[in-house]
């Protein structure tokens, strides 16, 4: 959930699930296929990833945010950009009133609740992802070595990635949960 833009919760949890794991499949499936040489295999790796991810992700966002179910599609997509943002939903989207915007001070209360479920969640995987890391780092100086052109984008595709997991995401992490922090704050004024 913390890697969701908040335009995916314009629609319901198909539509979520429909946004969101073709994205993953189809980036994924090409990695494959890349690495492989074989489409067949990044079709497999498309719908397989893509079904999976795409159903999982979707549960899981409906899980830490049970209340969204009760705001249309808009509404939910302002909650979830404000919050994001660091800002009160003040910025109405088209077809609310102020009125609207009171209402959704709850909302953003509970859309900064599941945010901070969901990254509080993962925190004893970042081990895993040091040792996925050193993996990565070896397999893309064996590809670059041995393997195919192919092969070698590939793992160093995969390596950009986990770097990023690795250092970039905890610094976007504690930023996002700051601004979630801060819109919570502004809504609590606003009830």
């Amino acid at each position: 959930m913390v890697t969701i833009p908040a335009a995916a919760w314009r629609g319901e949890f198909a539509v979520r699930a429909l946004t969101i794991g073709p994205v993953v499949g189809l980036c994924l499936g090409a990695l494959a296929w890349l690495d492989s040489g074989f489409w067949l295999s990044g079709v497999v790796v498309f719908v397989v990833v893509g079904t999976l991810y795409g159903v999982l992700m979707a549960r899981r966002m409906a899980r830490y945010w049970p209340g969204a179910r009760d705001l249309n599609g808009e509404q939910r997509v302002a909650v979830a950009r404000a919050v994001r943002r660091g800002e009160a939903v003040g910025a109405a989207p088209a077809g609310t009133s102020d009125a609207d915007d009171a209402r959704l001070s709850q909302p953003v209360i509970d859309y900064r609740d599941g945010l901070r479920a969901a990254a509080e969640t993962g925190w004893w995987l970042r081990w895993l992802l040091i040792f996925i890391l050193v993996v990565a780092v070896g397999t893309a100086v064996w590809d670059w070595q041995y393997g195919s052109w192919g092969n070698a984008i590939a793992s160093a595709i995969y390596l950009v990635a986990l770097l990023a997991e690795v250092f970039w995401m905890p610094k976007y992490q504690t930023r996002l949960l700051a601004n979630a922090d801060q819109a919570a704050a502004l809504a609590r004024k606003a009830l």
